[in-house]
């Protein structure tokens, strides 16, 4: 059985793999810049590291890796998947040279698009956990089928913890006028637009509410919080 998105998706998809390869060398400033960003991640460490103590963790749209640092300090297995080859051959320089670690394994392009999960898995055993760190999702469009095939790899009572964009409206307001006004009135899903030089990302500011309706075949919803003091809500799921 094989499974194909619409070209439309497929196209964005690009677009998106292609802004983030391009920013791959300023991204760890970018992110660190907002020191609000030191307590998103603080806290997903915390309730990671309280929620699994031990085993596989995948660490879903890793970025350049500035999560295996506490990851691997815990001793987990990491399964990272990062389809952005620029940003995941910084992760890898990261782990040769600062982490020394052989407990990280690198899924290459084709393993990396959970796309294709459903009629080729990557070759990896079902993990304990999963981390969907700064706003991974709200690159992807095609969240039910993201749940559908992240199921698929984890193992019955795993956890999944995720960070997503907060959605209040005046913020909203500020980021994309037009499709906030869509948005309100005609309950389209709000889209807005990120770009650097020539290169456009495409940002799906799904709510909590759209992300656990997408889950609940699959996870079922163990706590929704915002992140004080930062833009983020944390979500963890458990696989049923």
């Amino acid at each position: 059985m094989s499974v194909s998105q619409p070209p439309a998706t497929n196209h964005v998809r690009q677009q998106n793999i292609a802004y983030y390869d391009e920013i791959a060398d300023q991204y760890d400033t970018i992110l660190t810049q907002d020191t609000s960003n030191l307590l998103v991640r603080q806290q997903v460490k915390d309730q990671l590291v309280q929620a699994v103590p031990a085993g596989t963790i995948l660490d879903f749209g890793g970025g350049t890796g500035l999560d295996l640092g506490w990851l691997t300090d815990n001793q987990y297995q990491v399964i990272f998947c990062e389809p952005a080859a620029s940003m995941r051959e910084k992760a890898i320089q990261y782990s040769k040279e600062l982490l020394h670690h052989s407990n990280i394994r690198f899924l290459d392009d084709s393993q990396t698009d959970f796309i294709r999960w459903r009629s080729q898995l990557p070759s990896f055993e079902s993990v304990d956990g999963i981390l969907a760190n700064f706003g991974v999702l709200n690159a992807i469009s095609e969240i039910g089928l993201l749940f559908q095939h992240l199921s698929l790899v984890t193992k019955s009572g795993g956890h999944c913890f995720i960070t997503i964009l907060d959605r209040p409206l005046k913020m909203m307001w500020q980021w994309h006028r037009r499709n906030t006004i869509n948005t309100l009135l005609f309950n389209r899903p709000f889209v807005m637009y990120v770009w650097h030089k020539d290169y456009r990302q495409t940002v799906y500011v799904h709510t909590s509410k759209e992300i656990q309706q997408a889950a609940a075949p699959y996870f079922k919803l163990n706590s929704c919080r915002p992140v004080t003091g930062t833009s983020f809500i944390l979500l963890h799921l458990v696989k049923q």
